[in-house]
C-alpha cells in the first residue's frame, strides 16, 4: 500500500487543491485544525475525568457522550483534508504493473466513485440530523440532542463532496501520457 500520491514528496504533487492555494484547501485545513482542537479538548477532558474518577471518585458526568460526539464530527473535519493532500491510502497491488495511462484512468473512475460515495453520504448526514431534530433523540446522561452531532460532521461531509469533486475535475485536466 502507498499514498495515492505516488509521485514522491510534496512537491512533487500537482497544481490544483494538493498545492494548498485554493479556498477550498485552505478552508479543509481550517475545519482539520479545528477536528484537532476538538480531540485536544477531549483529551483534556478525558484526563481530567479519568483522575477526578480514581483520586476523588468524581469522573465528568457524561464524558463518554460528550466523547463520542465530538469524535464523530472531528472525523469529517479531517476527511476534506486527507483528501486534499492526497492522503488516503490506496492499495496498489494490482495496477503496478499497469502503464501510467491505465493507471491515471483507473484514479480518475476511483476519484468519481469516491465523490459519489461522499455525496451519499452527506445525504444521509443531513437526513439523519433532520430525523433526530424532529424526534428529539437526546444522549442518556447529559440530554444533549443527538442531532448536534449530526450537523457539524454534515459540514465537514459538504467539504469532502465539494473536494472530491474538485479532485475529480483535476484528474480529467491532468495530460495523458
Amino acid at each position: 500500500m502507498s499514498d495515492s500520491g505516488r509521485e514522491g514528496g510534496p512537491g512533487d504533487r500537482p497544481a490544483g487543491l494538493a498545492g494548498g492555494d485554493s479556498l477550498l484547501a485552505r478552508l479543509s485545513r481550517a475545519v482539520a485544525l479545528a477536528g484537532g482542537f476538538l480531540l485536544i479538548g477531549v483529551m483534556a477532558m478525558t484526563v481530567v475525568s479519568v483522575i477526578g474518577r480514581y483520586m476523588f471518585n468524581a469522573p465528568i458526568p457524561g464524558d463518554y457522550e460528550i466523547t463520542e460526539l465530538v469524535c464523530g464530527i472531528a472525523v469529517f473535519a479531517f476527511f476534506p483534508y486527507c483528501h486534499v493532500r492526497r492522503g488516503n491510502i490506496v492499495v496498489e497491488f494490482f495496477a503496478s504493473g499497469f502503464r501510467e495511462r491505465t493507471r491515471h484512468r483507473l484514479d480518475t473512475v476511483h476519484n468519481l466513485v469516491f465523490a459519489l460515495v461522499a455525496g451519499l453520504i452527506t445525504w444521509r448526514l443531513f437526513i439523519g440530523g433532520l430525523d433526530k431534530l424532529h424526534d428529539g433523540e437526546t444522549t442518556l446522561f447529559l440530554g444533549i440532542p443527538i442531532h448536534l452531532g449530526y450537523f457539524p460532521a454534515f459540514i465537514g461531509a459538504v467539504l469532502l463532496t465539494l473536494v472530491c469533486i474538485r479532485v475529480f475535475l483535476d484528474s480529467l485536466r491532468v495530460p495523458r501520457q
